[in-house]
């Protein structure tokens, strides 16, 4: 019999064993990270996760809080912005560290959480410490999960899950303020992470795990319910100072899906289901690290963008086995068909466009509007799968358990990849029944490398889904499936993330010193970039992602001129404010002649888009060959902040219009949306401002005005926003449809304008008001129960 000094000494032990795992494996997996100086900078790494962290680490820094993103589509509100996540813990890593190092260490610590998170998930779930390792290392090194290093908000989300999870299952076991506040807060994490959509979904999870989760002698199902509805409140509570701005943001704009259609981009292509237990067959793991555009475009094209979500889905042929294994050996429990059909659910959302579904709910449910990008649910799938496997470890490879089930998976898994690999090898059926009838000019050396890929994953596959079935038959081999599992994935998924040189990030590219030499240091300058392809040239030393970031720099694509101090006009984030995209429009028109009337002085776009000729009095200002880009200016963009006579119109349709029309209003007039028309006198528009910029937040603005006059601030108009005039608060004008403008009499006047986010306070104080509450309750507890047992 186990002394209790032995459990205490036993439990030490599996914490420390726990802990140096869940720091040295993903510094393992990542070894070219974490040997190197390279960082993280794929896709939306380099042009939303930077840019946002370190604007915020600059405004931290210096005492202030940011409210306002000037950087981005002429200005929004910052911690509005879902996938800002200015809440996040780990934003004050930037504090303490370098920006690239600080991000490389937040990816790090987020695969960190995964695996203690999924651990304690499946731990809780009565799991087997080495079926718990095998599900942790499951989920942690995923497909998904290590390759959506391309875009980290997304990462912090999908790695919180688990210990979301977690806490709403230890809540509703036993229903203690300290377990409540646990579980709030961890579901609270989610939102910060900034994913809305993901925070929505845990949500509706843990309602489902407390609804299938047994009674406790004492407990009523109105109890449960209770419970349930507690916890979800009170994660909602917590989060509040990310929800309310952002509800405020949906209220006023379009932060997510404009309609189905958008909603529906970057679907899950059905023929990668395969991947989940085949392996990414469709990649170029040395040269790509991905799935290359031209496969996606012809084999795998179903949203609307030409690139995938993420590369690989993969989960371990072992993991895929077992998870059919639990299935198979449970399919007598009311719970598990439960659990089951909420994942086979999500799976059909998740393929979007190829099935009716996740329209039929867009319409339906008018709360899941703002969401989009079907393949966002990813996580869920995977995470699902790494459950069923560990507990088809419990159910089948613990003593006593139904090994037959294992058997019987591995030896049907193995069967179907084996013919797979058979049938490509002698008989190309692969590539002949799916890839030449859908890319009959498919090059020679793709068409060998996909043939390659899959004869190659699918024997492999075949093996591990047999050993998996000769484990069953020997039990006290299992633990060793632990470190296949973790092999296969580091094999399979390992080349597909994408590391850079830092001097991609630290190297200002030549335009962006052209563009900052043309103004005063610390004067805003906003860059139109219009470029709809890169171009990649061969550079030594560097792969073709490493290129294609170098390229993006290079163009100043949206937001990476946000490391320069250079604010970008292209709006590229979701809080783009309504009356900007409708600007936008005509595309053409708003690159050549509306940006620039909006104080963009510069425009980028490639050079052979121009053969057709340049916009209206724009002029060259400097090209760079090796990318193929021309840089251009507009001598008649006006000053940011100017005094201008207003043209009176009633409604944002005929200023659309106005700003419409063949010829625009002359430089010096504004169109003004005003229920009665503005004082207009010889020399109006003509005087004098002098502009002191507190902070992106506070705006003063010294005016001499030789007659009556609007006050024209050409950056977003958004709410928020307030003015005072000497003192006495005035409205703000809607000036050219998109910007802001004060009416200012003749004279010497002191204009102020400030910012607040709609929310931010009233959330702020919401949070902090149910920390209390809960930290209250916490105390009244533990003196009970301390009188308890005291008497």
């Amino acid at each position: 019999m186990e002394t209790p000094h032995r459990a205490d000494d036993d439990r030490r032990a599996w914490g420390w064993l726990l802990g140096v795992l869940a720091l040295a494996l993903p510094g393992v997996f990542f070894f070219r990270a974490t040997f190197s100086r390279d960082v993280f900078l794929a896709g939306d790494t380099l042009r939303v996760f930077y840019p946002i962290r370190a604007y915020w680490a600059s405004r931290v820094s210096q005492g202030q809080f940011p409210d306002w993103f000037p950087f981005d589509g002429f200005g929004q509100s910052f911690t509005a912005i879902f996938i800002s996540g200015a809440f996040h813990p780990t934003t004050l890593l930037h504090l303490l560290l370098p920006l690239g190092t600080a991000v490389k260490v937040t990816m790090m610590l987020s695969f960190t959480l995964a695996f203690l998170g999924t651990t304690a998930l499946l731990r809780e779930l009565r799991v087997s410490r080495a079926g718990a390792l095998f599900g942790a290392l499951t989920f942690t090194f995923s497909g998904y999960l290590v390759c959506i290093t391309n875009n980290p908000t997304y990462l912090l989300s999908a790695t919180a899950l688990p210990v979301a999870l977690w806490g709403v299952l230890r809540f509703i076991r036993e229903q203690t303020p300290g377990r409540l506040a646990t579980g709030g807060l961890l579901l609270a994490l989610v939102a910060f992470a900034g994913d809305a959509q993901a925070f929505a979904v845990v949500q509706a999870l843990g309602v489902l795990l407390a609804c299938v989760e047994p009674l406790r002698a004492s407990e009523t199902w109105p109890r449960r319910v209770g419970a349930c509805l507690l916890l979800v409140v009170t994660g909602g509570l917590l989060a509040a100072p990310q929800l309310l701005p952002a509800a405020g943001l949906v209220s006023s704009g379009e932060p997510g899906a404009r309609s189905v259609v958008e909603a529906q981009r970057f679907s899950l292509h059905p023929l990668r289901l395969a991947e989940l237990w085949v392996g990414p067959f469709l990649t170029d793991a040395q040269g790509m690290r991905g799935i290359p555009e031209a496969v996606v475009r012809k084999l795998v094209y179903v949203g609307g963008f030409t690139r995938a979500w993420v590369d690989s889905l993969y989960v371990g042929t072992p993991a895929f086995v077992l998870a059919l294994a639990g299935a198979g050996s449970s399919w007598r429990r009311g719970r598990s068909w439960v659990l089951v059909a909420a994942w086979v659910l999500l799976l059909l959302l998740a393929l979007g466009q190829a099935l009716p579904v996740y329209g039929w709910v867009y319409q339906v449910l008018p709360l899941w509007r703002p969401f989009r990008y079907p393949e966002k649910l990813g996580p869920f799938l995977v995470l699902g799968l790494a459950v069923a496997a560990g507990w088809g470890w419990r159910q089948c490879l613990s003593p006593g358990g139904n090994a037959r089930a294992v058997i019987i998976a591995g030896g049907s898994v193995a069967a179907v990849c084996g013919a797979i690999a058979l049938g490509e090898s002698l008989g190309g059926l692969w590539t002949h029944g799916w890839v030449l009838p859908h890319w009959p000019d498919i090059p020679a050396p793709a068409l060998e490398g996909l043939s390659h890929n899959v004869v190659r994953m699918a024997s492999t596959a075949a093996v591990l889904a047999l050993l998996c079935a000769l484990v069953a038959w020997r039990p006290r081999l299992a633990a060793g499936l632990v470190v296949v599992q973790g092999v296969a994935l580091f094999l399979e998924n390992g080349p597909l993330y994408q590391v850079s040189p830092a001097e991609i990030l630290e190297t200002p590219p030549p335009f962006a010193q052209q563009v900052l030499a043309s103004v005063p240091p610390g004067e805003p300058v906003r860059v139109m970039t219009r470029v709809k392809s890169y171009g990649v040239p061969r550079l030594q030393g560097y792969d073709y992602k490493d290129r294609l970031s170098l390229a993006q720099t290079a163009a100043l694509a949206p937001d990476t001129p946000v490391f320069w101090g250079i604010e970008s006009a292209g709006g590229y984030l979701p809080g783009e404010s309504l009356r900007v995209r409708k600007l936008k429009g005509d595309l053409e028109r708003w690159f050549g002649v509306l940006a620039p009337r909006l104080s963009t002085p510069f425009s980028l776009a490639r050079t052979e888009e121009l053969s057709g000729g340049l916009p209206p009095r724009a002029q060259v200002a400097a090209e760079d060959p090796l990318f193929g880009l021309t840089l251009l200016t507009h001598p008649d963009a006006p000053p940011r902040i100017h005094l201008a006579r207003p043209e009176c119109v009633p409604s944002v349709e005929e200023a659309l219009l106005r700003m419409s029309a063949p010829e625009l209003p002359r430089r010096e007039v504004a169109v003004i949306e005003c229920a009665e028309p503005l004082p207009v006198a010889e020399g109006s528009g003509t005087g004098h401002v002098t502009v002191n910029r507190v902070t992106p937040e506070h705006l003063e603005v010294k005016v001499e005005a030789a007659a009556p006059a609007v006050l024209v601030v050409n950056d977003a108009l958004q709410p928020g926003w307030s003015a005072t005039l000497d003192g006495a608060s005035v409205p703000i004008l809607p000036a050219n449809v998109a910007v802001r403008a004060v009416e200012v009499p003749a004279g010497e006047h002191l204009v102020v304008m400030r910012y607040r986010t709609p929310g931010l306070v009233p959330g702020l104080w919401v949070g902090a008001l149910t920390l209390c509450a809960l930290a209250t309750a916490m105390v009244l507890a533990r003196r009970r129960a301390h009188r308890i047992t005291s008497s």
